[in-house]
Protein backbone atom coordinates (compact mmCIF):
# COMPACT_ATOMS: atom_id res chain seq x y z
CA UNK A 1 0.00 0.00 0.00
CA UNK A 2 1.40 2.95 -0.69
CA UNK A 3 1.66 6.19 2.05
CA UNK A 4 0.09 9.42 0.95
CA UNK A 5 3.05 11.90 1.72
CA UNK A 6 1.98 14.72 3.90
CA UNK A 7 1.40 17.96 1.49
CA UNK A 8 2.06 21.57 2.69
CA UNK A 9 -0.20 24.15 2.85
CA UNK A 10 -0.36 25.00 -0.91
CA UNK A 11 -1.30 21.28 -1.27
CA UNK A 12 2.09 20.16 -2.59
CA UNK A 13 4.38 17.72 -2.12
CA UNK A 14 6.41 19.72 0.76
CA UNK A 15 10.54 20.30 -0.34
CA UNK A 16 12.72 17.66 1.72
CA UNK A 17 15.32 19.37 4.25
CA UNK A 18 17.51 17.83 2.55
CA UNK A 19 17.55 19.27 -0.87
CA UNK A 20 17.68 23.11 0.70
CA UNK A 21 21.05 21.60 2.44
CA UNK A 22 22.08 20.16 -0.64
CA UNK A 23 21.57 23.89 -2.07
CA UNK A 24 23.35 25.71 0.21
CA UNK A 25 26.32 23.35 0.25
CA UNK A 26 26.22 23.56 -4.06
CA UNK A 27 25.70 27.60 -3.51
CA UNK A 28 28.97 27.37 -1.35
CA UNK A 29 30.58 29.83 -3.89
CA UNK A 30 28.58 32.76 -3.51
CA UNK A 31 28.11 32.09 -0.50
CA UNK A 32 31.16 32.50 0.55
CA UNK A 33 31.29 35.58 -1.76
CA UNK A 34 28.61 37.21 0.22
CA UNK A 35 30.61 36.05 3.31
CA UNK A 36 33.51 38.43 2.04
CA UNK A 37 31.39 41.22 1.14
CA UNK A 38 30.26 42.11 4.28
CA UNK A 39 33.36 41.44 6.12
CA UNK A 40 35.44 44.69 7.45
CA UNK A 41 38.12 45.96 4.66
CA UNK A 42 41.14 43.86 6.45
CA UNK A 43 39.45 40.64 6.24
CA UNK A 44 39.16 40.34 2.62
CA UNK A 45 41.61 38.04 2.01
CA UNK A 46 38.95 35.57 3.66
CA UNK A 47 38.02 34.43 0.26
CA UNK A 48 41.55 33.45 -0.28
CA UNK A 49 41.27 30.66 2.46
CA UNK A 50 38.65 28.73 0.18
CA UNK A 51 40.07 29.35 -3.10
CA UNK A 52 43.23 30.05 -3.38
CA UNK A 53 43.46 30.97 -7.00
CA UNK A 54 41.14 33.25 -8.43
CA UNK A 55 40.76 31.11 -11.42
CA UNK A 56 39.00 28.19 -8.91
CA UNK A 57 36.56 30.21 -7.78
CA UNK A 58 35.33 31.41 -11.31
CA UNK A 59 35.15 27.87 -12.07
CA UNK A 60 33.20 27.10 -8.95
CA UNK A 61 30.78 29.74 -9.79
CA UNK A 62 30.43 29.00 -13.12
CA UNK A 63 29.61 24.99 -11.63
CA UNK A 64 27.17 27.22 -9.31
CA UNK A 65 25.13 28.78 -11.65
CA UNK A 66 22.30 26.78 -12.56
CA UNK A 67 21.79 26.15 -9.34
CA UNK A 68 20.51 29.72 -8.67
CA UNK A 69 17.97 29.39 -11.64
CA UNK A 70 16.66 26.11 -8.95
CA UNK A 71 16.90 28.29 -5.96
CA UNK A 72 15.18 31.35 -8.43
CA UNK A 73 12.10 28.52 -9.48
CA UNK A 74 11.77 27.15 -5.85
CA UNK A 75 10.99 30.29 -4.41
CA UNK A 76 8.06 30.93 -6.97
CA UNK A 77 6.99 27.30 -6.83
CA UNK A 78 4.01 28.64 -4.21
CA UNK A 79 3.37 31.17 -6.67
CA UNK A 80 0.43 30.13 -8.77
CA UNK A 81 0.97 33.18 -10.55
CA UNK A 82 4.57 32.58 -12.25
CA UNK A 83 3.84 29.44 -14.27
CA UNK A 84 6.98 30.60 -16.25
CA UNK A 85 9.40 29.14 -13.40
CA UNK A 86 7.29 25.66 -13.85
CA UNK A 87 9.60 24.84 -17.07
CA UNK A 88 12.77 25.47 -15.45
CA UNK A 89 11.57 23.58 -12.04
CA UNK A 90 10.57 20.32 -14.44
CA UNK A 91 14.29 20.21 -15.45
CA UNK A 92 15.37 20.56 -11.53
CA UNK A 93 16.40 17.46 -10.91
CA UNK A 94 18.54 16.69 -14.03
CA UNK A 95 20.18 20.16 -13.52
CA UNK A 96 21.28 19.27 -10.11
CA UNK A 97 22.66 15.96 -10.97
CA UNK A 98 25.09 17.54 -13.41
CA UNK A 99 26.11 20.55 -11.40
CA UNK A 100 26.58 17.74 -8.17
CA UNK A 101 28.49 15.53 -10.12
CA UNK A 102 30.45 17.81 -12.02
CA UNK A 103 31.32 20.02 -8.70
CA UNK A 104 31.88 17.03 -6.89
CA UNK A 105 34.02 15.95 -10.21
CA UNK A 106 36.08 19.54 -10.06
CA UNK A 107 36.54 19.53 -6.34
CA UNK A 108 38.03 16.33 -6.18
CA UNK A 109 40.34 17.52 -9.16
CA UNK A 110 41.29 20.15 -7.32
CA UNK A 111 42.21 18.83 -3.97
CA UNK A 112 45.64 19.63 -3.15
CA UNK A 113 47.62 16.89 -1.52
CA UNK A 114 48.01 18.41 1.65
CA UNK A 115 44.23 19.01 1.80
CA UNK A 116 43.99 16.77 5.29
CA UNK A 117 46.33 19.07 6.80
CA UNK A 118 45.72 22.46 4.84
CA UNK A 119 42.14 22.49 3.97
CA UNK A 120 40.54 19.70 5.68
CA UNK A 121 36.71 21.67 4.78
CA UNK A 122 37.77 20.31 1.55
CA UNK A 123 37.55 16.75 2.43
CA UNK A 124 34.10 17.37 4.20
CA UNK A 125 32.61 19.28 1.09
CA UNK A 126 34.06 16.07 -1.09
CA UNK A 127 31.74 13.74 1.44
CA UNK A 128 28.77 16.13 1.19
CA UNK A 129 28.79 16.32 -2.53
CA UNK A 130 29.02 12.19 -2.68
CA UNK A 131 26.28 11.56 -0.15
CA UNK A 132 24.18 14.41 -1.91
CA UNK A 133 24.86 12.79 -5.12
CA UNK A 134 24.24 9.43 -4.16
CA UNK A 135 20.51 11.09 -2.09
CA UNK A 136 19.84 12.79 -5.95
CA UNK A 137 20.21 9.54 -7.90
CA UNK A 138 18.24 6.99 -4.73
CA UNK A 139 15.67 9.54 -3.47
CA UNK A 140 11.85 9.12 -4.29
CA UNK A 141 10.66 11.90 -2.80
CA UNK A 142 12.50 14.04 -5.34
CA UNK A 143 10.66 12.92 -8.64
CA UNK A 144 7.32 14.27 -6.98
CA UNK A 145 8.55 17.25 -5.96
CA UNK A 146 10.02 18.44 -8.97
CA UNK A 147 6.82 17.24 -11.43
CA UNK A 148 4.26 19.25 -9.00
CA UNK A 149 3.37 22.94 -9.55
CA UNK A 150 0.73 24.79 -8.29
CA UNK A 151 -2.42 25.21 -11.23
CA UNK A 152 -2.72 28.69 -12.56
CA UNK A 153 -5.72 30.53 -11.29
CA UNK A 154 -8.80 30.47 -13.22
CA UNK A 155 -10.99 33.60 -13.72
CA UNK A 156 -14.61 32.12 -13.36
Amino acid sequence: MKEWPLLDKYGLVPVPMRLYWLLILLLRPYLSWVLVLTVPAQQKDMLKLFYPQQQDFLIACLLALPVLLIVAALSQRNDKRHAGWRHVWRYGLPILLLCCCADLAYTLYDLPDDAILDAPWRLFTLVGLGLGFGWLCRSRTLPEVFREWPLPVTKD
